[in-house]
């Protein structure tokens, strides 16, 4: 792109052609006020705050909608132009009801602050005195329109982020106003919770209700580290104060993404239930307080026994995914080279084991696309998955594309969710017919020329030629049309995602390995050699917990009669577990449980309860669900209470083998050594592994 020269407040400067005036003054740190723009976002010129003078040119122009051309000459800071901003600030001050005392952003408005630059100590103009409505509809934000200056920017990043186009202006002129869909309460809305709009808002028109005074200038210093809700691993920024976490934003990444979800802004600091204090042993049904060195001493006891001495294997541990991966890696290496057990398992009903023999995850990991891709995609198939309700963040990748893009959208998932409604086609399966499902679409990509049966075994291809679409009717339990279409969609597209989530795994890996295969068929790779696939990860590191050794526990397999102690080390998960695993628990001999908040469904099973750090309290290592580590920082230190779980189980080995060589934590997996935060793991191409397809018995089953 060709520069242009021009001149700004006399100085000569040089910018590519196309840059805003706006823009350019700011990359040569020349200060224009303004509100209704923000960083990322379309600008509108709104407000009439940045306007400066062209030679030229009879009146002031907004800067940041102006394009910078050749020789211009742009003058900033006149005092025309200070009399002009002085005058619009005082109309907004009058046009609605603006109380800086009584109003949550004050110390930290923008509005405010430009009001204080521009010498605003009183209004000339008659206020208005609107009677406008408070809106308190929703769970976690309050909208006062009293507030209200009408930049639009919470419109426009609902729109352009998070590509939800909830909100939207309504009336014109003096009567304009932002509203919610066709005008219904907030809460009552399509809002996602994602809490962008709150954090654009230049005053204290949107504002979150727990957090709603904690924006004064005294907090307003933020700490960074990584989200833990699911496994895209968004960096966050976040305010602390007594011990308490305030507001969060996106701080960009990991694909410079602008946005968080609920659970990443909101569900983070609404725990929901009372925190864990102290070290607790059931006595006769109930718990009473002890000290955690009586739960050592229990624990080195009955690993002690004579039943345990003889086989190891009837230790287990179930670990949570939001953990780091020294937690993860220490707990499974005490497993493993202390205890001797290798039954440990992930237990964020991810299906690990399903989804490592689908992937083959022992080999390497395999080169899936990444968070990138989802901007670049022109059809999403979505299968087996809630992506508003456990991977909110890709949510907003697959709507900004339906909105934006006009990409299409095919869902395989008996359930109605909210991106339903967007759908070009939405196949209603029964369970466990998604296998069958993929097969048939294969078989119509390879009748219309558009998948590679070379690629397949030979006898695979002609079996899946053999079926005619009444067999693939009967066998789907859908009408073969709409696979027929879907099909036919797919192989349109140019750039498709497919987008696999827990519903797939959950029946084993027949599913996901189904999904792959279709890609490597069709041949939809990245420009850097990528399968255009994703594997949607529940939890912070449920793909970090796939970089070590096979688990050997399945909870669907689980007797707990062959188990004499589980340790549940889970910190401050909150997700609720099947009740087939609660009544398997129960039956457990001895449970220690490492919790961070009370969770009536796993105090039920357990024998002691150990308090552990809170998310905001840890620091370590993740792996999100594109293989990208990341390292966390704390934002603050652990209260004196909380139990660090390496070391309880550095003092419970000690305790359990004195006479023997203390316990030495082992490093991390070596797909993490040296790698530098934020680098993507080392990817293998797996496309010549064999193909392990459905059968043709399996197809065909009804």
């Amino acid at each position: 792109m060709s520069n242009v020269r021009l001149s700004i407040n006399e100085r000569e400067i040089d910018c590519a052609a196309g840059t805003t005036i706006l823009n350019a003054c700011k990359a040569h740190d020349i200060d224009v006020p303004t509100l209704c723009h923000f960083e990322g976002l379309t600008d509108v010129g709104a407000c009439r705050l940045c306007i400066v003078e062209i030679d030229g040119m009879r009146r002031p122009i907004s800067s940041c909608t102006t394009p910078v051309e050749n020789g211009m000459v742009v003058r900033t800071h006149t005092p025309r132009l200070q009399t002009l901003r002085r005058q619009t600030l005082e109309l907004l001050f009058g046009e609605r009801n603006h109380i800086c005392p009584f109003c949550p952003r004050s110390g930290n408005c923008e509005l405010q602050n430009r009001g204080y630059e521009h010498g605003v100590d009183h209004v000339r103009f008659d206020y208005l005195f609107p009677k406008l409505p408070v809106d308190n509809s929703h769970r976690y934000i309050a909208f006062d329109h009293n507030r209200c200056i009408m930049c639009t920017r919470c419109v426009r990043a609902c729109d352009e982020w998070v590509g939800a186009h909830t909100l939207d202006v309504d009336e014109r002129g003096g009567l304009s106003r932002i509203i919610a869909d066709q005008n219904v309460p907030l809460g009552e809305s399509s809002c996602v919770s994602c809490g962008t709009c709150v954090t654009v808002c230049p005053t204290g028109a949107l504002f979150e209700k727990r957090s709603a005074h904690w924006h004064g200038r005294s907090t307003k210093e933020f700490k960074e580290t990584i989200c833990t809700g699911c496994g895209v691993g968004c960096r966050i920024r976040a305010t602390v104060q007594l011990r308490q976490v305030g507001e969060l934003h996106a701080a960009g990444g990991p694909d410079n993404n602008r946005i968080l979800c609920e659970k990443g802004r909101f569900w983070l600091t609404h725990p929901g239930s009372a925190r864990i204090n102290n070290v607790l042993i059931r006595v006769g049904g109930q718990f009473e307080q002890r000290d955690v060195d009586e739960v050592v001493q229990e624990c080195a006891r009955r690993l002690r026994s004579v039943s345990i001495q003889k086989d190891p294997q009837r230790v287990v541990a179930l670990l949570s995914g939001h953990l780091p991966l020294e937690t993860l890696n220490a707990t499974q290496s005490f497993m493993r080279d202390v205890v001797g057990s290798d039954r440990w398992v992930i237990a964020d009903r991810s299906n690990t084991q399903s989804t490592r023999a689908a992937l083959d995850i022992d080999s390497g990991l395999p080169p899936l696309a990444g968070l990138k891709e989802l901007d670049r995609a022109d059809l999403f198939v979505v299968i087996g998955a809630n992506l508003e309700r456990n991977a909110g963040v890709v949510a907003s990748y697959v709507r900004r594309g339906v909105l934006h893009r006009r990409a299409r959208l095919l869902k395989i998932n008996p359930r109605h969710t909210w991106l339903t409604d967007w759908t070009d086609v939405h196949l209603e399966s029964e369970r466990r017919r998604d296998p069958m499902i993929l097969a048939a679409m294969l078989k119509y990509l390879i009748d219309m020329g558009a998948a590679d049966a070379a690629t397949m075994p030979t006898d695979l291809s002609k079996k899946l030629k053999r079926f005619d679409d009444d067999d693939i009717s009967i066998a789907c339990g859908i009408d073969a049309t709409q696979i027929k279409q879907m099909a036919a969609l797919y192989a349109a597209a140019e750039a498709p995602m497919i987008i696999c989530g827990r519903g797939l795994s959950k029946h084993g890996p027949t599913g996901l390995i189904g999904a792959l295969n279709i890609v490597r068929a069709t041949g939809n790779q990245t420009a850097d050699g990528k399968w255009r696939l994703m594997d949607l990860a529940l939890q912070a590191n449920t793909y970090g917990a796939r970089l070590f050794e096979e688990p050997g526990l399945n909870m669907h397999d689980f007797d707990p009669h062959s188990a004499d102690i589980a340790f549940l080390v889970l910190g401050d998960s909150q997700r609720e577990w099947p009740r087939t695993w609660l009544q398997k628990l129960r039956a457990v001999t001895y449970v220690v449980a490492f919790l961070t908040r009370e969770r009536e469904d796993v105090l039920a099973a357990s024998h002691a309860v150990i308090p552990t750090a809170t998310w905001s309290e840890r620091g370590g290592t993740y792996v999100n669900l594109e293989g990208r580590l990341q390292v966390g920082a704390p934002l603050m230190q652990p209260p004196s209470h909380a139990v660090d779980e390496i070391a309880f189980f550095q003092k419970l080995s000690n305790e359990w083998k004195a006479a023997q060589d203390a316990w030495d934590v082992p490093p991390l997996p070596a797909a993490c050594d040296g790698v530098a935060d934020g680098a993507l793991l080392s990817c293998r191409d797996d496309r010549d592994r064999a193909v392990d397809w459905t059968t043709l018995r399996e197809l065909t089953e009804a």
